[in-house]
């Protein structure tokens, strides 16, 4: 979990896109209209990310799509979009943008930043296709491509949709770091884990920020002198509360289930109004094998812990009962962390606790549950803070709180995607002794 802060560091503010051998040229399918509603009692609580799966015979990236609710009108989201000369003023880690033609539909700009020992710039072009004026439902699509640069190339695709005196936006992308510069390639290699997670994470923090600017433009325009101040900045809960179980119908959301894996954000500001505090988040993903060999993966702490990305493995320290303390590490230049855990199998459920070390007072909790004889459904939810482990992943979470929330859920997505390549790799090795 913690190599993908890294690629941030290498990949943040400009729409990084997909490269030429297929993320690119690929289409972004996003999320239908009728996927949206499926999904609308889960953005009652916070974002919702769903991870689609990728063919990996044809070395695919998968897409990552992200739907955010905002208190702000469709036409406020889409001016702040439009406008990439402002993007520096709400986009952490983005030093200048420099517009170099301006069309009626398009804008081809220049981006720059400067982090550490890091300067990075690059060329985009964005691309705007406005809602029918007779069918304002449908949207408006704003395109972001990467012309060249330090980051490869690829797309992010936003989609504006009305909601009353609100909005919803989704963002779709399949970004590529395998051939950007030097340090986003070497890390990219690591493991296809790390650019997935460098996806969910670059496009959660990106669509979070020009929701946070939409709704600030929007109270500025209402707001009245003595009313409320504004909300706090993004912050991860750590209350000492109890987790909750996700409350998934899966008659409602198995089509999505089919697609990928979902991540679902329980956002404070989604409630209260109170800032972006997110109290935890949950993935929630079907594998396709019997529910006693998923279990048994799980409980697998060693196993488990070597599935995670290249460089990471676990080592039982004590076993009693149903508790099992283990020392897990991940051995990487400049991100080597480590820390011991404790688990408690409760059967259906596993909980885990990190006891010392990085991530210590995590908190996680994964259920599997049977849906046919070959099928799992796995949900997994939990609480930890990121910035508890590095001094690079400290510095990186400071200065962009919603990209720790991004990496916390894509670290969470990390543990189920183990889980079921370890069952599936489980599954084969059984096998030839039928």
């Amino acid at each position: 979990m913690a190599a993908v802060l890294l690629a941030y560091v290498c990949g943040w503010c400009a729409p990084v896109q997909a490269e030429t051998r297929g993320a690119q040229t690929e289409r972004l399918e996003g999320l239908r209209p009728d996927e949206l509603e499926r999904i609308t009692p889960e953005l009652a609580h916070g974002p919702v990310v769903l991870v689609e799966f990728a063919d990996m015979a044809r070395d695919q990236l998968p897409a990552i799509n992200i739907a955010v609710p905002v208190r702000a009108s469709a036409e406020t989201v889409t001016r702040v979009l439009t406008a990439p000369a402002q993007y520096p003023r709400f986009m952490p880690m983005l030093d200048t943008v420099k517009v170099l033609a301006k069309h009626d539909t398009s804008v081809v700009y220049e981006w720059s930043f400067d982090l550490a020992l890091l300067h990075m710039r690059g060329r985009n072009q964005m691309t705007v296709y406005a809602a029918p004026a007779n069918k304002p439902e449908l949207g408006t699509r704003i395109t972001i491509d990467s012309q060249d640069g330090d980051l490869g190339k690829g797309r992010y695709l936003f989609r504006v949709y009305p909601r009353g005196a609100d909005s919803l936006l989704v963002l779709s992308l399949r970004l590529d770091l395998r051939e950007a510069n030097y340090v986003a390639r070497q890390v990219a290699k690591a493991a296809r884990s790390v650019a997935r997670s460098a996806n969910i994470s670059l496009g959660y923090s990106m669509a979070l920020h020009t929701r946070a600017e939409a709704e600030r433009l929007d109270r500025a325009t209402h707001t009245k002198p003595g009313d409320a101040a504004q909300p706090a900045a993004p912050t991860l809960s750590l209350k000492a509360k109890e987790l909750r179980k996700p409350d998934v119908d899966m008659a409602r959301i198995g089509p999505l289930l089919n697609r990928g894996d979902l991540l679902l954000f329980d956002a404070a500001d989604a409630r209260d109004g109170h800032g972006a505090t997110l109290d935890q988040v949950a993935v929630v993903g079907v594998v396709v094998q019997p529910v006693e060999r998923v279990r048994s993966v799980m409980r697998d702490a060693n196993a488990f812990g070597s599935s995670l990305i290249a460089g990471s493995h676990a080592t039982i320290v004590s076993q009693r009962a149903a508790t099992t303390v283990f020392d897990w590490a991940i051995d990487l230049p400049l991100l080597g962390v480590s820390g011991q855990m404790r688990m408690l199998d409760q059967g259906s459920i596993l909980r885990v606790d990190a006891t010392q070390g990085a991530l210590q007072g995590g908190q996680w909790t994964f259920e599997a549950l049977p849906l046919a004889q070959d099928a799992t459904l796995v949900s997994g939810w939990a609480r930890f803070d990121l910035a508890k482990s590095t001094w690079l992943l400290e510095k990186l979470v400071k200065a962009d709180p919603f990209l720790g929330q991004g990496m916390t859920g894509a670290a969470e997505l990390m543990l189920l995607r183990a889980v079921r390549a370890r069952a599936s790799r489980a599954a084969q090795a059984e096998a030839p002794a039928r």
